[in-house]
C-alpha cells in the first residue's frame, strides 16, 4: 500500500504535464521561427560572450559550423577588427536595460567580409546574465549604400569641375574676343595706322588670339566627343612621316613663336623611317603640345628633336621648352581634365590638350613622359612603334 502512495507522489499532476508540453511547443516554435529567418542569425550567449544557441542560418550565411560559434571568443575574435570594441561595448552597454543595435563586418570562414546589422537584448536568468540577438546580414544594403555615395562624390566633383571650367573658360574666351576686337577697331579707324609694319604687327595679335580661340574651341569639342563616346578612337593606319609632320604643324604656328621672339629649332633624325600610324591623331597631338610649349614659354627657346630608335623599332619626339615648368606635385595631374598647375594665373589655357593628347597617344600604342622643373622648363617625350600591333 505504501509503495503505490510514493509511485503516485512522483508522477506529475495533469497540470504540470500541460505546462511542459505548451513549454515544449512554444520551443519548438521558437526554434522554427528561429531558423526561417532567411537572411538573419538568432543567436543567444552568456555573459562571457559564448555562443550557447546560434539557428542553423548561420552555417549558411558565413561557414562556420555551428560547434564552432560555440567556442569562446568566437564573436569577438571574427568581428571586424576595425568594428571589434564598437561592439563589445553594446554588449555592456545594454546592461543598462536599453536595446542596443550596431551595423558591423564579421569576418566569413572564406575570407569575405559580411555586413550585419545587430540588434542586442540582456537579460538576467536566475541570476546570470544572458544576451539575446538577431544579426540580419545587410551587406547588398551597404555595398548599394556605397556605389550612391560615390555616385553622389562623383556628381558633386563633376559639378565643380563644370563651375571651375565655366570660369576659366569663359575667362578665355573673353580674353581672346575682347584683344581681337580691340585690334581689329585700330585697323578700322581710317588715317590711324598707315605703316605696314604696324599694320602687320596688329594683325599678327589678332591672329595669335583668333588662334588661340579656335584651338579652344576645337580642345572643348574634341574632349566632349571623347568623353560622350562619339569620337572614333580606332587608329586609322597609313604610312606617314613624323617629320613631315612635325614640320607642318611648326609652320602652321610660326607666327605664334615669331611674334614671341622664341628661337624654335627642329633637329630631325634622317634615319627615322616612316612609320604606321594615324596621321591626324599624330597632328593632334603635336599641335598640342608645341602650342603648349609656346603658351607657357615666354623667351629663350622650344627645341623639337626627332629620335630613331631602331632597335626597339620606334621613333620619338622630344618637345623641349625654356618656359615656366611644372612642380613635382602638379606633374601627376596633368593629363587630367580641366587640370592646371600652378603657373601664372594670367597665362592662356584651361587644361584639356594634354588629356586630349594622353588618350590619342594610348590609342597609338605610344609612351608619354615628361620632365619638368618650375622656372626651368619642360620635356614633353612622345615615343611611337614603327606599327600599330
Amino acid at each position: 500500500m505504501n509503495k503505490e502512495k510514493n509511485n503516485q507522489s512522483t508522477q506529475p499532476s495533469a497540470g504540470q504535464q500541460a505546462q511542459e508540453e505548451d513549454a515544449a511547443v512554444a520551443a519548438e516554435r521558437y526554434r522554427d521561427l528561429a531558423e526561417g529567418i532567411d537572411h538573419g542569425i538568432v543567436w543567444e550567449a552568456n555573459e562571457a560572450f559564448r555562443f550557447c544557441m546560434v539557428s542553423r542560418r548561420a552555417e549558411q550565411m558565413v561557414g562556420y559550423s555551428l560547434d564552432e560559434w560555440c567556442e569562446p571568443d568566437f564573436w569577438e575574435k571574427h568581428l571586424h577588427p576595425e568594428d571589434r570594441d564598437r561592439v563589445m561595448a553594446k554588449f555592456q552597454k545594454a546592461l543598462d536595460g536599453e536595446d542596443e543595435h550596431s551595423d558591423h563586418r564579421f569576418v566569413a570562414a572564406d575570407g569575405r567580409v559580411v555586413w550585419f546589422h545587430t540588434g542586442i537584448h540582456a537579460a538576467r536568468n536566475k541570476g546570470k546574465i544572458v544576451y539575446r540577438g538577431l544579426s540580419v546580414d545587410i551587406t547588398y544594403l551597404k555595398e548599394t549604400e556605397e556605389k550612391l555615395k560615390q555616385k553622389t562624390n562623383q556628381l558633386e566633383e563633376a559639378n565643380r569641375v563644370k563651375s571651375y571650367f565655366l570660369s576659366i573658360a569663359s575667362h578665355e574666351i573673353r580674353n581672346a574676343l575682347n584683344a581681337i576686337l580691340g585690334y581689329a577697331s585700330l585697323l578700322k579707324e581710317e588715317g590711324r595706322i598707315r605703316e605696314a609694319e604696324k599694320q602687320r604687327e596688329i594683325y599678327g595679335h589678332i591672329y595669335r588670339n583668333a588662334t588661340n580661340l579656335l584651338d579652344l574651341i576645337n580642345q572643348i569639342l574634341d574632349l566632349n566627343k571623347i568623353e560622350a563616346g562619339q569620337t572614333d578612337l580606332r587608329a586609322e593606319v597609313t604610312e606617314t612621316s613624323i617629320s613631315e609632320v612635325v614640320q607642318q604643324v611648326l609652320e602652321d604656328h610660326k607666327a605664334l613663336w615669331e611674334e614671341k621672339g622664341l628661337k624654335v629649332s627642329l633637329i630631325d633624325d634622317p634615319t627615322g623611317p616612316k612609320i604606321y600610324s594615324d596621321r591626324v591623331k599624330l597632328r593632334q597631338i603635336f599641335v598640342n603640345l608645341i602650342t603648349n610649349a609656346m603658351k607657357f614659354t615666354e623667351k629663350g627657346s622650344i627645341t623639337v628633336r626627332i629620335i630613331h630608335n631602331p632597335e626597339a623599332k620606334k621613333v620619338s619626339v622630344e618637345i623641349k621648352d625654356t618656359g615656366y615648368g611644372i612642380s613635382k606635385e602638379d606633374l601627376s595631374h596633368i593629363f587630367e581634365p580641366f587640370y592646371q598647375s600652378g603657373r601664372p594665373a594670367e597665362k592662356e589655357g584651361v587644361g584639356l590638350g594634354l588629356p586630349i593628347v594622353k588618350k590619342f597617344v594610348d590609342v597609338l600604342k605610344g609612351t608619354i613622359d615628361v620632365k619638368s622643373e618650375p622656372e626651368t622648363g619642360s620635356t614633353f617625350t612622345v615615343t611611337f612603334p614603327y606599327e600599330i600591333s
